[in-house]
């Protein structure tokens, strides 16, 4: 009739925090080393491409939430803080992209079922995300630096 799924519609036999097929401690077909599936896993790998986009939204949302604390308490060095915690958040990004990128061969293709493969594209495209964003986040803070927000 199918497969059987438990109360939460997870399958049978997977429970939350397994690692998919191919990515299972000691290895399989693939020769996965517990280092490569820590950093091959998903956390890491999404943690890189979600990493610029959520810090670049931070830095926007909190910088125009602020505008009128700022300019009532005179404080407007803390409008120009959020930026370097936006690009750190970036960099946290970038760091997990590129450990990911080190456990996959420089030969591997990015466009196959092998979870080497499918890691390393994306390691890359957070690789990319990472200097998109970084390199949104210093254009929208140029502003901030040039212009008093207070006028």
């Amino acid at each position: 009739m199918g497969a059987e799924a438990d109360l939460n519609g997870r399958p049978e036999g997977l429970r939350y925090g397994d690692a998919p097929e191919g990515l299972r401690h000691g290895g399989t077909s693939h020769g996965l080393s517990e280092e490569d599936v820590r950093w091959l896993s998903p956390l890491p790998l999404w943690t890189g491409i979600l990493a610029g986009p959520i810090a670049w939204a931070l830095d926007l949302s909190i910088s125009y939430a602020i505008v009128k604390w700022t300019c009532s308490s005179q404080r407007q060095a803390v409008l120009h803080l959020i930026t370097p915690a936006a690009l750190l958040i970036v960099a946290i990004g970038v760091y997990a992209s590129i450990m990911a990128l080190r456990h996959t061969a420089a030969d591997e293709p990015t466009d196959g079922p092998d979870p080497r493969q499918r890691a390393r594209f994306m390691a890359m495209l957070g690789l990319t995300m990472g200097a998109l964003f970084g390199l949104t986040v210093m254009a929208g803070a140029i502003p901030r630096w040039v212009l008093d927000a207070c006028q």
